[in-house]
């Protein structure tokens, strides 16, 4: 056993001898907060008389702790020997040879996926160094900002400017009454269709994507693929991207437009050529030129469109490393929707701006450059291809033209993989036209949600100001059953919002679907009617998360949609929703004071993720996830939304009350990573370069 392994045994057995070890523990008043205003969440008083439950926490704390520094210590060290051997001339073969020795000799992933992964990212791993001078401690700064710290982030600060001058006032909003028109727009995000499904193949393998031919042989007794998908690591069958386009056409024949927010390639992201992403690319294209046609689309790029998956170089870089491969396709794709005025931009970085309707405007913009997944962003991360400050072009041109926008991406800005200066820049930017965007549209995340952003002129009062419409997938990947969204939106007449008034999720029961032999389509929920919501504002989107906060049955229903009502979604305890929760309020990257403000001053920290190979497994079940508590003199406000004074003090974190014991398992989220979670164990730093970046697999979305 190697030095480094000893130690991380070693530590373990201290760990879990100090939770052994009998202590008294003291309650007393500070540990407990109080919400001033009784609309507030109130959270009980926090029960530590269970000596166990409390030294357990304490081994949690030193468990995440420990892991944390570890992953920094590791990574300094190899990204440091990195460089060297690729400063002193070591070839990109040499490299990948060694990444790939380390990645099979610690078990990080299968064989094969090894292999792929780093044969895919070598090339730009040995060019990304070559061509930087940041320190291995930026690096991982970069790679693990929770854990590393954020130097990299405050040594690479950048900031758009914003044309001077006064915002404009911000108006009442102008309600539509009854039988005013009305735009009705379709939303489908994340398809991930994966031509090489195979039914009756194994569904439960050990690859990061499964439902293939090569996933190894089916045993009896293991899961096997369904005809029309499997909840498990499995993308879409191309039978059920046909059939849910199919039965959209049929349902609802009288779409104004179609936001179509990217990732079409399945997750097999260790065996990917920029062939089969085109072969895809053009495949859905068509298949949506064929059943919508003359309906406008507009397209938004993927993470996962990329080869090698989130490589998305900056219009600087020229030759093999060039994005002129998917970007002149891309271009010739989207041109059966797109003026021809916008084919520069598309092929420049992804991103444009087309009037769809007489006051309404529809803007693109390429989230690819705000992933932090993204390693070309060590080149250059301030503003890559201009696209933030073109996109304020766009928006005081609109303005200026009295015209409302429709804002569409990919990674919803709000995500924690999403870098948080580009993300706080894009949020400054949105409030500063938030009289002139009209609808934020986002997908990436597979689930059923949504993200608020907060006026933060006030310090003392966070009001918000904007909502972002996070749309489901149509993948089953990760057991949420497929689907899709309709918005309808205040439509043409004079002074129009073209604000989203209502919206359905449509579903259906995969489950049932492989057992009877074909999808039954049906609404799912509407969202007024299943929150009993006056309007879709922000502001009524932040009362619902504190109503949620509080309301059992009203959680639980928007559980059930986050997954839309799959039979293997997994149980979600107090965490779990705290979790969720958080995430709603978050349209800011990394941004916790709205989740502190608005449930009460209580939200979930980092959670620290334990079970890989080679340094989680000693620490499994001594440090699972560690709950911080923050508190912030701040007040939450909006139509109707109660103001809210948080007073609290400071609490430790061995004094959080711990999770409910019937419950074992979290529901994936996004990324904290894409994000979402059956990401394994943080890569062994060796590859960390060449390989982290591909290792969200489970939950790269």
């Amino acid at each position: 056993m190697a030095r480094w392994q000893a130690l991380v045994w070693l530590c373990a057995a201290a760990v879990a001898a100090a939770a052994a070890a009998p202590r008294n523990v003291t309650v007393t008043d500070n540990d407990k907060y109080v919400v001033a205003n009784g609309d507030a969440p109130q959270v009980a008083d926090v029960e530590l008389g269970n000596r166990a439950g409390v030294l357990g926490q304490a081994a949690q704390a030193v468990g995440n702790a420990f892991v944390a520094k570890g992953k920094c210590i590791v990574c300094v060290a190899a990204t440091g020997l990195i460089q060297s051997k690729v400063k002193q001339g070591a070839t990109e073969q040499e490299v990948a040879a060694t990444l790939t020795e380390q990645c099979k000799l610690y078990r990080v992933q299968e064989p094969a996926v090894c292999d792929g992964v780093i044969k895919l990212f070598a090339p730009e791993v040995v060019y990304i160094v070559n061509h930087t001078n940041l320190s291995p401690s930026e690096i991982c700064s970069y790679a693990f900002t929770d854990d590393c710290g954020d130097e990299f982030d405050r040594k690479h600060d950048w900031k758009v400017p914003l044309p001077a001058g006064p915002k404009p006032d911000v108006q009442p909003e102008n309600t539509p009454k009854a039988g005013a028109p009305r735009l009705k727009l379709l939303q489908l995000s994340d398809t991930h269709v994966d031509p090489h499904y195979k039914e009756g193949s194994l569904a439960d393998c050990d690859l990061p994507l499964c439902c293939r031919a090569s996933s190894g042989p089916v045993a009896a007794g293991k899961r096997t693929a369904g005809p029309w998908g499997d909840y498990g690591r499995c993308d879409a069958p191309v039978k059920l991207l046909e059939n849910t386009l199919q039965h959209i056409a049929k349902a609802h024949p009288d779409l104004d437009g179609i936001l179509w927010t990217g990732d079409l390639q399945p997750h097999d992201i260790w065996n990917q050529t920029r062939e089969e992403s085109l072969h895809i690319l053009r495949l859905t294209t068509d298949l949506i030129l064929k059943t919508f046609p003359g309906v406008p689309v507009f397209p938004a790029l993927g993470n996962h469109e990329a080869v090698p998956v989130n490589s998305f170089s900056p219009s600087s870089v020229k030759g093999r490393f060039s994005m002129n491969w998917l970007y002149d396709e891309v271009a010739s794709q989207w041109s059966h929707w797109l003026p021809a005025n916008q084919t520069g931009l598309v092929r420049r970085g992804a991103f444009y701006s087309v009037l769809f309707k007489p006051g309404l405007r529809v803007v693109s913009i390429n989230t690819n450059f705000c992933n932090d997944k993204n390693w070309w962003l060590l080149l250059n991360s301030d503003d890559p291809d201009q696209e933030l400050h073109w996109l304020v072009e766009e928006l005081h041109r609109a303005e200026v033209a009295g015209e409302k926008v429709l804002v569409v991406g990919h990674i919803p800005p709000g995500t924690p993989e999403c870098r948080s200066v580009w993300s706080r820049n894009l949020d400054e930017i949105l409030f500063r036209y938030e009289s002139t965007v009209s609808g934020l549209f986002f997908g990436h995340n597979h689930w059923d949600e949504f993200q608020l952003f907060f006026d933060r002129t006030n310090p003392d009062k966070l009001r918000p100001y904007a909502v972002a419409y996070v749309s489901p997938s149509v993948t089953p990947y990760e057991k949420p059953n497929p689907a899709y969204r309709v918005y309808y939106l205040d439509g043409e007449r004079p002074d129009s919002t073209y604000s989203v008034l209502d919206h359905d999720t449509w579903t259906m029961d995969l489950k049932a679907a492989n057992r009877e032999g074909s999808p039954q389509w049906m609404r799912l929920y509407s969202a007024r009617r299943a929150y009993d919501m006056a309007s879709l504002t922000p502001a009524s989107w932040t009362k619902l998360v504190r109503d949620m906060a509080t309301n059992d049955d009203l959680f639980d229903s928007f559980y059930r949609n986050y997954y839309r009502d799959s039979a293997e979604r997994p149980a979600c305890d107090n965490q779990c929703r705290r979790k969720i929760l958080c995430q709603q309020l978050q349209g800011r990257s990394r941004d916790t004071a709205p989740c502190q403000v608005c449930l009460g001053g209580w939200f979930e920290g980092k959670p620290g993720k334990f079970g890989n190979r080679w340094v989680g497994r000693p620490l499994a079940g001594i440090a699972k996830n560690t709950a911080h508590k923050l508190y912030l003199p701040m007040e939450i406000s909006g139509e109707n939304v109660p103001e809210v004074s948080v007073k609290a003090t400071e609490t430790s974190s061995t004094q959080e009350p711990e999770p409910e014991p019937e419950v074992s398992s979290t529901p994936p989220s996004p990324p904290s990573s894409s994000a979402n979670s059956s990401k394994p164990g943080m890569v062994l730093m060796s590859i960390v370069l060449a390989f982290s970046s591909a290792w969200s697999f489970g939950r790269y979305l």
